[in-house]
């Protein structure tokens, strides 16, 4: 089977060169949640406006984006109650130059998509690590 990272002289090709793949790979993911709903549990009814803006900083962080359909979660308010929603899960793999230098973006995005949507908390992933904002910077 072909070694899926570099290779020493005189070995097996490495995975990229049995696939014709180029030789520049991508390991770290990064991934936004998109909500539909409020911290008081009420539609606001423009989830695809930021779905495409989302899309549109992951694919120049990574080369590409995926948009998953809606998927069904919820999250506990700070009542206790739990607010059931269908949020859009965007997924790159980040390119680390580009990603470096969009930190900045990706910071006011998370946090204006936070303040205008009305979130009790904005949720990203990335390289496995889960991260939570509740306080969203202001304009």
């Amino acid at each position: 089977m072909p070694k899926p990272a570099s290779k020493q002289q005189n070995e097996e090709p490495t995975l990229a060169e049995a696939m014709g793949a180029s030789d520049e790979t991508s390991v770290q993911v990064l991934t936004l949640y998109i909500p539909n709903k409020d911290r008081h549990n009420a539609e606001f009814g423009h989830q695809r406006k930021w779905v495409l803006e989302a899309a549109g900083l992951l694919a120049r962080i990574g080369g590409g984006v995926t948009i998953m359909p809606p998927a069904e979660g919820g999250w506990v308010d700070h009542a206790g109650g739990i607010i059931w929603e269908s949020p859009v899960i965007v997924y790159s793999f980040v390119k680390p130059k580009l990603f470096s230098v969009s930190v900045p973006a990706l910071r006011e995005f998370l946090h204006r998509m936070g303040r205008e949507t009305n979130q009790g908390e904005v949720a990203f992933e990335f390289d496995g690590w889960f991260y939570r904002i509740t306080e969203f910077d202001q304009p």
